[in-house]
């Protein structure tokens, strides 16, 4: 749920129908959240700790 994102979470979303997306948050503002987008595009939702201390963002 949204109430519960904090500072740090690491989110994925859909591209399309065959790729996904990652970030992580930054911080909470009172319009919304501040995140970063890393260069990583993968076919599959998951991703590992490796793969984001290597992320460009």
């Amino acid at each position: 749920m949204l109430r519960f994102v904090k500072p740090g979470d690491i989110f994925c979303f859909k591209l399309d129908e065959d790729r996904y997306c990652f970030g992580r948050i930054i911080t909470l503002m009172t319009v919304g959240h501040l995140s970063e987008l890393f260069d990583i595009i993968k076919k599959s939702p998951g991703i590992t700790e490796l793969e984001i201390s290597n992320a460009r963002r």
